[in-house]
């Protein structure tokens, strides 16, 4: 029996290979069981098929924010019953700055850096099993505003790329800031070396490869400066 985990977006169809065993020719859809995380949520279609390129899983519909189990129950030429789970995340990843910015990281893509299990047990205050998105979202706001400060001294924004280096920072910065009470020695780590690329940005002692801020405009329409009297002649003397 083996274990994976998928993302999707609510309203897309995804299509992904399945790790069966070797030896496998047929492969059944055993059951689709949510959590229960979203009442009244919309279900999650699925399909599974054989071919000569292996076993995929064929996936459309589900609620936002809902936890699906997939049962697969595969059979050997030797009538060998393998059967596997796949835990399924339906989750709108998409956010964006308070002032309209895109994100540098979007929420599958920290989930997938640090995985389900970790990202539900750091945001889910209220017990029940789900990613609590507002918290989440509010954290990468704050850690992408935390590089853009920086970034801005060097390079213009917005990125028109994001470089791999630059969602790392984000990243390890808002997975620590997840921690109130503390992060774990090792996130706490690498959200200070997060810190210190940000400063050797800032300094100029590391360099990426995006377009540089443009060189602040300089005005060539002279400045005039004219002599006039003071404004307290006696200069105030005996005040």
């Amino acid at each position: 029996m083996g274990d994976a985990t998928l993302l999707k977006r609510p309203a897309e169809a995804i299509s992904t290979p399945v790790a069966f065993a070797a030896g496998v020719q047929s492969v059944a859809l055993v059951d689709v069981v949510p959590r229960g995380l979203v009442t009244g949520g919309a279900a999650l279609d699925a399909q599974v098929a054989v071919n000569q390129a292996g076993v995929r899983l064929d996936l459309a519909g589900g609620a936002d924010g809902e936890r699906y189990r997939v049962v697969l129950l595969g059979t050997t030429a030797s009538a060998q019953e393998l059967q596997i789970e796949v835990e399924v995340l339906v989750i709108d990843p998409d956010w964006i700055m308070p002032d309209g910015g895109a994100p540098w990281l979007s929420i599958d893509a920290f989930v997938r850096r640090f995985g389900l299990d970790e990202v539900v047990r750091m945001t889910d205050g209220r017990g029940d099993g789900r990613i609590d998105r507002d918290l989440l979202v509010a954290t990468l706001i704050d850690a992408q505003a935390i590089a853009e400060a920086s970034l801005a001294t060097k390079y213009a924004l917005p990125l028109a790329v994001v470089p791999p280096i630059v969602q790392t920072i984000v990243a390890d910065l808002a997975r620590a800031r997840l921690y109130p009470g503390g992060a774990p020695e090792g996130v706490t780590e690498q959200a200070k070396a997060a810190m210190r690329m940000l400063e050797r940005i800032q300094s100029g002692a590391m360099t990426l490869a995006v377009e540089a801020r443009p060189a602040d405009a300089i005005s060539e329409t002279p400045v005039m400066i004219a002599p006039g009297r003071r404004a307290y002649p006696d200069g105030l003397a005996g005040y």
